[in-house]
């Protein structure tokens, strides 16, 4: 449903677009399906046509939709893209949720709240892929069929169910990002799932949850299951872990389903602190180098951003776009720091409210810390940040919102990134922030235990304010060591850079996959 540079929501982009683009570039025809959302961009698709040939028409529920499908190329990369146009796709202002501008025109449309009618969304889309799969010439019938996530995960059963003459040569594979609660794109029951899928109920009875119907349940009859990161995917088949799963893993474990987990890699140029145009940052540096005078120059730069009076010079404005700040850093009582910073998904999901929990006990350990806090989410999690900006002013800022420039700089400014999140399929932001020389402290569970303890990171296992603090406190006696910390952000960032290289991920990972199953 999302890819980098189309249409944006959260790490499963980076995914998308990281796999279109290295298939691509190791020789493999690549086609990338994704919905003509009304936030997608453009910029990066050329050779667009809206008059590709094929018009379908497509039952979702009790009434017959009709699609049409738009084509490109994705610049410099090559990869072909398909767009599937309809209006229920061209109306929505952001991928998964409804937005601020929603909210404005129907009270009833809450910001960050799910789309009310996403169980049509996933079923139209991926039967119009189907469709037009179903439509091209043999010869360009995909080999492989990867879809991405739970929205996507009915795919193979509708090639299977619906059109399976026409997929007998094809491969599927579907790949858990995040099977947490809230996050399966379920039915709530058999009547429900019968009516937008128009599968027969013998087909989904083999995907109950209790009353619900799972799409990653069906899905793993017609599909072999990945998910992105070795941890997570033994996670996923524990039934101890079905509090995190909404049961899931007792149904995985119980049926036999094999997950195979491959982690995530991450593409270094496009983060790369020595490259500014990458990077987006003001000032170039290299942790892989221990050249590092140039983090000190951004986080000066970005407690600029921070200061009680926002900045108004022209340099500034991309930083603060589309961003609202709640709270403010004071500098003048002289020094300040250790910095630690979060940036991602405001949700249950990520730990949030461990830091909130948390902040009375780390300023009084270290009363000249200051805490940046970078993302947007649950409207309540939001609220009660910004209470904390309230509460310590001059010591906590809050930008809410999204802007990719500020999601790195406040990196790039940072000692320390705090991960506490009570359950993690992979984790982007422990890369993102070792390549720009934050060290992660995090809790250690799913793809955040690639973490090496002690040596790229500080981890903690007791998800509690005592548990946290602890890592806190053996990062910051780490830190005391100027030598030492420049050496652990230097063998970390190079360690990221050798080790999670999305070329070495494909090549030595998915390909052996596709090619055995």
């Amino acid at each position: 449903m999302e890819c980098a540079g189309i249409a944006e929501a959260g790490g499963v982009k980076d995914v998308t677009f990281a796999l279109a683009k290295g298939f691509c570039k190791e020789g493999h025809s690549v086609t990338l399906f994704i919905p003509a959302f009304g936030c997608a961009s453009y910029a990066n698709i050329k050779d667009f046509s809206e008059d590709f040939p094929c018009n379908v028409e497509i039952p979702v529920g009790n009434m017959t939709h009709f699609i049409s499908y738009s084509k490109g190329l994705f610049k410099k990369l090559g990869f072909n893209v398909v767009f599937v146009n309809h209006s229920v796709f061209n109306e929505k202002n952001a991928v998964y949720v409804y937005t601020e501008d929603d909210q404005k025109k129907n009270p009833k449309h809450i910001r960050g709240k799910g789309h009310d009618d996403s169980l049509f969304i996933d079923s139209m889309f991926s039967k119009a892929v189907c469709e037009y799969v179903r439509y091209v010439h043999e010869s360009e019938r995909p080999d492989i069929m990867h879809c991405q996530d739970a929205s996507c995960a009915l795919i193979p059963c509708y090639a299977e169910k619906l059109s399976s003459d026409f997929f007998k040569n094809t491969k599927f594979f579907v790949t858990i990002h995040n099977a947490g609660p809230a996050y399966h794109h379920d039915f709530m029951n058999l009547e429900q799932a019968a009516y937008y899928s128009g599968l027969p109920y013998s087909v989904l009875m083999q995907a109950q949850n209790g009353y619900r119907v799972e799409p990653f349940l069906l899905s793993a009859v017609y599909a072999r299951l990945t998910t992105v990161s070795t941890f997570y995917a033994e996670e996923l088949v524990d039934p101890a872990n079905d509090s995190c799963t909404d049961g899931l893993s007792s149904l995985f474990h119980n049926k036999n389903v094999i997950v195979h987990g491959i982690t995530n890699g991450i593409d270094y140029n496009i983060y790369n602190p020595m490259n500014r145009s990458s990077s987006k940052l003001p000032y170039a540096y290299s942790p892989r180098r221990k050249i590092l005078a140039g983090k000190i120059r951004n986080r000066r730069f970005f407690l600029e951003l921070c200061r009680q009076e926002l900045p108004s010079a022209r340099r500034y404005r991309k930083y603060i776009k589309d961003m609202q700040r709640f709270g403010w850093i004071d500098e003048r009582n002289g020094k300040t720091g250790p910095y630690f910073m979060y940036h991602g998904r405001i949700v249950m999901q990520k730990g949030v409210s461990l830091i909130l929990d948390s902040v009375d006990a780390l300023f009084e350990r270290y009363p000249s810390a200051r805490l940046f806090v970078v993302g947007q989410g649950d409207p309540a999690i939001e609220e009660n940040i910004r209470a904390v900006t309230e509460k310590y002013s001059g010591k906590v800022v809050f930008f809410n919102g999204y802007n990719d420039p500020v999601s790195r700089l406040v990196a790039a400014a940072s000692d320390f990134a705090l991960l506490p999140s009570f359950f993690e399929p992979c984790c982007l932001e422990d890369f993102i922030a070792q390549i720009y020389g934050a060290i992660p402290i995090a809790h250690a569970t799913g793809g955040l235990k690639k973490i090496i303890d002690g040596k790229s990171g500080f981890l903690f296992t007791e998800q509690s304010v005592e548990g946290l603090m602890s890592a806190i406190e053996r990062a910051v006696t780490a830190k005391k060591s100027r030598k030492a910390f420049s050496e652990m952000i230097s063998w970390t960032a190079n360690y990221i850079f050798k080790e999670y290289s999305w070329k070495s991920v494909i090549k030595h990972k998915y390909i052996p996959l596709f090619e055995k199953n």
